[in-house]
């Protein structure tokens, strides 16, 4: 690993081969763990694993193309930490696809329209209660944390890619154990299985398009 700088603005790359581009689970591991090392000691804007450019001078010209971006968004991210609370299954909460009514087949001889129209109204019925269910547990949560974090995103239940309702927070370094505190009481206020994580680089906060790469 070596680090390109340019006017203030460093770049941390290493030399990757056409197999390291799909790496195993140790691989992205040793990643992590690198990205980790550099933000215990500055603020980082954490890219995620893959990121390519061709060689050092590329890196450089980037970070010179982009400076305004980069320092805007360093100046955001100084000083905070990512904090992830997860929602673990527990009724509705967690998620649409546990709380449905099997919807019969459309209606022919054997199921009539009637029937038919009921279940597809119960299913919705369902979704909407689900999705209630859910501002809800955002609200309270994000209610009880008001005044420990500068930022908030959610990521509702997603069939393909996530069974959890997933909250990340950018939390200022100071307050880091008043988070954590706070979110352990919550266990038993809101009545919800909580799986808190962090603090970690604040990969939520960093868009794709912040940190354009091959």
């Amino acid at each position: 690993m070596f680090v390109v700088a340019q006017r203030g603005l460093s770049a941390a790359l290493s030399e990757l081969s056409e197999s390291d581009l799909a790496p195993d689970i140790l691989q992205a591991l040793d990643y992590e763990r690198v990205v980790e090392a550099f933000y215990r000691a500055m603020t980082v804007i954490p890219m995620r694993y893959g990121c390519q450019v061709a060689d050092a001078s590329e890196a450089a010209g980037l970070l010179e193309k982009r400076r305004e971006e980069y320092e805007t968004l360093l100046r955001e991210l100084a000083g905070v930490g990512e904090m992830g609370i997860h929602v673990l299954p527990n009724g509705s909460t967690a998620g649409p696809e546990q709380d449905l009514t099997p919807l019969p087949p459309p209606p022919h001889s054997s199921v009539s329209g009637t029937a038919y129209l009921a279940a597809k109204r119960q299913r919705y019925l369902c979704l909407d209660r689900a999705a209630l269910d859910q501002r809800r547990s955002v609200e309270g949560l994000c209610n009880s944390l008001s005044g420990l974090y500068v930022r908030r995103k959610v990521e509702l239940p997603d069939s393909t890619r996530s069974r959890l309702l997933s909250l990340y927070f950018l939390v200022p370094r100071s307050s880091l154990d008043s988070f954590r505190q706070a979110a352990r009481q919550l266990r038993s206020q809101l009545s919800l299985k909580l799986l808190l994580s962090g603090p970690w680089p604040p990969y939520s906060f960093v868009d794709r398009d912040d940190i354009p790469c091959n």
